[in-house]
């Protein structure tokens, strides 16, 4: 089986090597994943605990509705919204 995977963007590769480049609070989005048996995020919540999460699931308040690379759409009090990776 392949994996779809994405290079890595300058953007990120820059804010991988800076201090303080990940806001310190609020709900971040660390990575993407997509895979044969389904798309997964990896999302840090809040309060600094990280979750890997699918469509679906919920986290801190959000309901995640897709996922695809670089990118997390969800669900808010029924207010549609993304997440984009940190840095990007």
């Amino acid at each position: 089986m392949t994996q779809s995977t994405t290079a890595t963007t300058p953007a990120t590769k820059a804010a991988a090597t800076q201090k303080n480049a990940l806001p310190r609070r609020g709900i971040v989005l660390l990575g993407t994943f997509v895979k044969p048996d389904g798309p997964y995020a990896l999302i840090r919540a809040g309060n600094g605990r990280i979750a890997r999460v699918s469509p679906g699931d919920s986290v801190g308040g959000l309901r995640i509705t897709a996922i695809e690379p670089g990118l997390v759409h969800i669900n808010r009090n029924n207010r549609p919204g993304r997440l984009r990776i940190a840095g990007e």
